[in-house]
């Protein structure tokens, strides 16, 4: 991530209106070699998590499109043949299927088992979007969500990521945290290149101090 710019750190406003030191953005990825080696990833982690108990690997537009493509093609080579569906952002209004608001869902009946992927885990409004849009128009069973990293921030009172899946029932499984992430990358060089400074790494600590997980003692 930190090599192909993946993630990067300075000053980020993010969807929830926080303030935060860095910001992830999977879009950088476009190369085949990079793509290929994050949809491994993704595909390691949904069977980790899943098994073979699901149909499609659906991934919201735009910036989760090649990660669901991706990651069939990983499964695909583990010997798993996945679909793969991805949602519009505004009404087709031409071709055989311009009446759906899913690019693929000709191919896929109605009442499959579908995981979501995405890019992040911050407080997870969109993924309730992404889910009521499944269920209501495929009326699609959601087996779980993929993201490539787990913010670790508060929602209402404890984990963004807990609380989601209290409230919806739907469990979401994160290839890596941010926590792992900055813990690995401080001080580290990477191809000649330190990305994590003391003090990236202590405006690091001071957000997630604000909007962070809270450690429970003992654990």
């Amino acid at each position: 991530m930190a090599r192909h710019g993946a993630i990067r750190f300075g000053e980020f406003t993010l969807k929830s209106g926080r303030q935060s030191p860095y910001f992830i953005d999977l879009g950088v990825l476009t190369s085949g070699s990079a793509i290929s080696e994050l949809g491994r990833y993704y595909a390691g982690k949904i069977n980790e998590s899943f098994g073979k108990d699901f149909d499609v690997v659906f991934g919201p537009a735009y910036k989760a499109i090649p990660l669901a493509i991706s990651s069939t093609m990983a499964l695909n080579s583990m010997g798993m043949d996945k679909k793969w569906l991805f949602d519009r952002k505004e009404m087709k209004m031409h071709g055989a299927d311009a009446s759906s608001v899913f690019v693929g869902s000709q191919n896929i009946d109605h009442g499959q088992r579908v995981v979501i992927v995405d890019d992040v885990m911050t407080t997870g409004g969109t993924k309730v979007e992404a889910i009521k849009k499944l269920e209501d128009s495929l009326k699609a069973e959601v087996k779980g969500i993929v993201v490539a990293v787990d913010r670790m921030e508060m929602g209402r009172s404890a984990s963004a990521l807990a609380e989601f899946t209290e409230d919806t029932g739907i469990p979401v499984h994160a290839i890596e945290n941010i926590a792992n992430i900055f813990s690995h990358l401080k001080g580290r060089a990477v191809d000649g290149k330190v990305y994590v400074t003391d003090k990236t790494f202590s405006l690091y600590e001071q957000y997630m101090s604000k909007y962070g997980v809270k450690k429970i003692p003992g654990t």
